[in-house]
């Protein structure tokens, strides 16, 4: 496989690639141009063919010729290596799963069978599509989203797949029919309302089902097959996605009836995750096609306990979260039916940001006379994004306090304990994925510029044996994750940086993190002379070296200090931050 992707990249040129989508101009020795990514109005976007890579310095994305087509084609990497093949004429030796075509025909041709069997049994069932009419499913509505029934009948499907041809013990791992203790198959799906799931793509995966009447489980969903991974499939997706590209916005809704009447009042860009929490891979498929995700739940408590889970998730993914709220009791399909389309698209429209929707939610399940409230309130405070926001709702919070005697005090004290608790549980987090005795770090975009500047000299210039020992004793002087664990690829050649088009040996430096600091090293245009590309002869780059790094023990003070503030908040943290705002906002204390 390495092989055959060093062919594809010796042979795909990634000016010409990019310039197939993005006009973009020489400018010395790479090229700019209108980032595809972002509203861009000056160029920002830059492709250097030396390093094999592209990068925005105004948003951030960045990679090379196969995350390209990965992000501007929305495919999954195997995908963008096969399409990129077949542009360069190389023969993939290595097709990645065993899976064979004939397989996939096989397996195909059984689900598209159980799939027409399913409407079949809908159009024959008096009494499921009377259900379908009480659930406001018109017949146009399940022609289009191919919704059929299961007979509550214990062979029915798997006899019908028999006479079809098909082995039944290939449809039981594509979870339709199911064996018994004496070797006999019968159906998964029984008594149910079909719907059928379809990828992105438009093939047809797998089937979800619904009870007609009252029971448990209410729903069944096909578990993993050969064909369905189900952390890795958004109902709906093949439908929306057109929207999704076109807006940038994803509505997140609980399940299929969710999805249709969402669908059904105007919102194209509606899906659900299957018969599971929203998923990290669910989070990156969101990523690939929108920037934005309004996650439209139930108004019960299980909804807002997933709404926040899924907070959580699309943020940690890089996208921007909203949090409609609907009139307590419904969800979106009981609201299109009682309110009509137009209050369907207004609960998407009005949707709340994350820290907006908390403190609502913290003020109608709680009072500001309860300890508890301000506990809460701080913690709230402390997932603010950024400080405006931060400002506002504090601002908000700060008449409701108790006994308060300074408003702008409360204020600042209610600010300052949040960012404290902000830093603290960040900084657990950072620590938890750092290794043992290395300081926290920042991401590579969060990258000091001395840091870039020392990384430009290490992989750009020969350098003399002194600096080299400097810079292995510096090492924890790094602050942003990658930069040391990139030092330290180069310090493994200390004679001479690595031989060739730094596109020959940047994919084979891992973790990608050392990839990134190097390549953003290379070019960071706030460097000016140090930054790649420029002549070194005569250029001092052990006084350069010296310098950063002088500047790198000043940023290692102010960190030391920021690590003293010690560990997440636990119980007992919890009992000391309500103690501290006592005394932050009580009358008797000076500084309130």
């Amino acid at each position: 496989m390495a092989d055959e992707r060093d062919e594809i990249r010796s042979r795909i040129d990634i000016v010409e690639l990019v310039g197939q989508s993005v006009p973009l101009k020489k400018a010395g020795k790479s090229w700019k141009g209108l980032c595809p990514f972002h509203a861009d109005k000056n160029p920002s976007f830059s492709v250097d063919p030396i390093s094999g890579t592209y990068r925005c310095w105004s948003c951030g994305e960045h990679g090379d010729i196969f995350t390209w087509v990965m992000k501007t084609r929305h495919l999954e990497f195997f995908e963008a290596l096969q399409f990129l093949a077949e542009q360069a004429g190389v023969t993939l030796t290595s097709r990645g799963p065993t899976t064979t075509k004939s397989d996939k025909v096989r397996w195909g041709a059984a689900m598209q069978d159980a799939l027409d069997f399913f409407r079949e049994q809908l159009a024959k069932s008096e009494s499921a599509l009377a259900y379908c009419t009480r659930r406001g499913l018109s017949p146009e509505v399940l022609s289009q989203w191919e919704i059929g029934y299961a007979p509550d009948v214990g062979e029915a499907l798997a006899s019908y797949l028999k006479r079809k041809g098909h082995s039944l013990a290939e449809c039981k791992e594509l979870f339709l029919v199911d064996e018994d203790s004496s070797g006999g198959y019968f159906d998964k799906f029984r008594g149910r309302l079909i719907f059928p799931i379809r990828n992105e793509g438009g093939d047809l995966i797998a089937f979800g089902g619904r009870l007609l009447g009252d029971g448990h489980p209410k729903y069944i969903n096909s578990g993993d097959t050969p064909l369905y991974r189900k952390s890795r499939v958004l109902y709906g997706m093949n439908r929306a996605k057109d929207t999704l590209g076109r807006e940038k916005r994803a509505v997140l809704v609980e399940g299929y009836l969710d999805v249709i009447a969402c669908h059904q009042a105007g919102v194209k860009g509606a899906l659900a995750s299957l018969g599971t929490a929203l998923t990290e891979d669910h989070a990156r498929l969101l990523k690939r096609w929108c920037e934005q995700v309004v996650i439209l739940y139930d108004s019960d408590a299980a909804g807002q306990k997933a709404a926040d889970r899924a907070v959580e998730i699309l943020r940690e993914a890089g996208l921007r979260t909203r949090i409609a709220l609907m009139p307590a009791g419904e969800d979106p399909d009981t609201l299109l039916k009682t309110a009509g389309p137009a209050a369907v698209q207004q609960a998407v429209e009005t949707g709340l940001r994350p820290l907006d929707y908390r403190i609502r939610k913290l003020r109608a399940s709680m009072s500001p006379d309860q300890d508890e409230f301000w506990v809460a309130a701080v913690e709230a405070l402390a997932t603010a994004t950024n400080e405006m926001e931060l400002e506002k709702f504090a601002g908000e919070l700060a008449p409701l306090y108790p006994g308060s005697r300074g408003l702008h005090a409360t204020q600042n004290a209610l600010k300052a304990d949040a960012i404290r608790l902000a830093r603290q549980t960040r900084g657990q987090r950072l620590g938890q994925e750092s290794s043992p005795g290395r300081p926290v770090g920042a991401g590579i975009s969060e990258m000091h510029v001395l840091e870039i500047a020392i990384l430009a000299c290490l992989f750009d210039g020969p350098m003399r044996q002194p600096a080299w020992a400097a810079c292995a004793e510096e090492g924890l002087f790094f602050t942003a994750a990658g930069v040391a664990a990139a030092a330290a690829v180069r310090l493994a050649y200390p004679e001479e940086p690595p031989v060739g088009k730094p596109a020959t040996w940047l994919p084979y430096i891992e973790p990608e993190s050392v990839r990134e600091a190097i390549i953003a090293a290379r070019s960071d245009s706030r460097l000016g002379p140090y930054s790649s590309g420029r002549d070194f002869s005569g250029f001092d780059l052990t006084a350069c070296l010296q310098d950063a790094l002088a500047g790198l023990r000043k940023l290692r003070r102010k960190r030391e200090l920021q690590q003293r503030i010690g560990s997440p908040p636990d119980d007992k943290a919890r009992k000391e931050l309500l103690e501290k705002l006592k005394q932050r906002h009580s009358g008797d204390n000076p500084e309130a």
